[in-house]
């Protein structure tokens, strides 16, 4: 048996103190609290607290990890022989199994109802490679299959569901420790600010998977394998803990998937209630041209066909503004024959048009930066819309490819 595998037993001493501990600690988010301003204070940060995953961030990871450490020496200091660590291990065991359990389904409903990622709109056709970090590429990349997104869901939902009872739990660790390390490898490889969040996560189904590694091996050799010793119950009447079963089991399972349901209520995409919707090219611009070096008039708008709770966005793409980038994006109202622009963050006062449609074309009329004008557009071209209207296809084919 190499030296690096546990015994055939539930996992005990120092390391099953140190996870009590940290997941408390975790849990409670006391340690965040507590010990935000000296992590803060030894990454030199000043001034607001800073969103994501600052400096700050790994410091309080670190801190949360030695402190939970310095609470289990005191335990194991204070327990002596009496067997406080054997008689807890099962219920550590427990909770590690629903925490890591109510989490997977809180991301996997997400996913599975295609709600973290949402499918690129016709915004998202004019946003350019080079604006876009690393995230929202990752985002919008996901976003664009339904199906991907769809499978990573349910990836996580299966193992939460077998994380539920002892005897699945093994196979619910299996799936869970590759899914959440590449769940970890696409945090880190696309700058998202929740990669102490996926650690955290890799950290608890490694620790479940731990005390089955000796099993693991043998049945890798091909040896017979050994049953581990079956925890102690609940206690008290039956009917009581069947009962705290039922609320414990109800809690994870029902907890994120009605909150998923409400958000599916509240941000799911909707098409919007007008046909101004689109990608357009603008053909003729009232304002005469300038420099082409100061050329700030429009060359593209697109208008999304599908909004949430929040109005839905827009994004314009400029000829050659030297104060401004490529493209700018923000949120527009249509009222009657009123189109109202709202740019993202806000300069000045929302952009009122006058739209009117002749055909195929649209003509926008209204001041920009206290100038009258007149814009005429067209749809674009189908190939510049292509992303759109491309549908998941079982045969490809070069020509369905060009």
């Amino acid at each position: 048996m190499p030296s690096f595998l546990p015994p055939n037993r539930p996992p005990d001493g120092l390391g099953v103190r140190w996870l009590a501990c940290w997941l408390l600690l975790t849990l409670l988010s006391w340690y965040g609290v507590t010990l935000t301003p000296l992590a803060r204070q030894l990454a030199g940060e000043t001034g607001p607290p800073l969103t994501g995953e600052p400096p700050s961030a790994f410091i309080l990871f670190g801190l949360n990890a030695g402190l939970a450490l310095i609470v289990a020496l005191a335990w194991g200091r204070a327990e002596g022989d009496r067997g406080w660590t054997a008689r807890a291990t099962p219920w550590i065991m427990r909770a590690a199994r629903l925490s890591l359990a109510y989490v997977l389904f809180i991301y996997g409903w997400q996913k599975v109802f295609l709600l973290q990622m949402a499918r690129p709109d016709h915004s998202d056709l004019l946003t350019r490679f080079g604006q876009m970090n690393h995230m929202s590429l990752l985002w919008r990349t996901v976003g664009a299959s339904p199906l991907f997104q769809f499978v990573g869901g349910a990836l996580e939902v299966l193992p939460a569901f077998l994380l539920l009872h002892r005897r699945t739990a093994l196979a619910g660790a299996l799936l869970a420790v590759p899914v959440l390390s590449f769940v970890l490898l696409l945090n880190l490889s696309f700058n998202v600010f929740v990669k102490l969040g996926a650690a955290n996560l890799l950290l608890l189904a490694v620790a479940i998977l731990w005390p089955h590694l000796p099993n693991l091996w043998r049945a890798v050799r091909n040896e017979p394998t050994r049953p581990l010793p079956a925890p102690p119950g609940l206690p008290g009447p039956r009917p009581l803990r069947t009962l705290a079963r039922v609320i414990a089991l109800g809690y994870v399972t029902c907890g994120p998937l009605l909150t998923t349901l409400d958000f599916v209520q509240k941000w799911s995409p909707r098409p919007v209630p007008h046909d101004l919707a689109g990608v357009y090219r603008v053909t003729a611009d009232s304002r005469p041209a300038p420099d082409i070096a100061n050329d700030c008039r429009w060359r593209t708008l697109a208008l999304d066909a599908h909004r949430n709770s929040l109005a839905p966005l827009y994004r314009i793409e400029w000829m050659n503004c030297p104060d401004a980038p490529a493209t700018g994006a923000g949120r527009y109202e249509v009222s009657g024959q009123a189109l109202t622009l709202t740019l993202t963050p806000v300069h000045g006062s929302p952009q009122r048009l006058r739209w009117a449609r002749q055909g195929a074309h649209l003509t926008l009329t209204g001041q920009e930066n206290g100038v009258p004008f007149t814009v005429t557009l067209e749809p674009a071209p189908a190939r510049d819309t292509r992303l759109l209207n491309d549908p998941w296809r079982l045969f490809v084919t070069p020509a369905a490819n060009e």
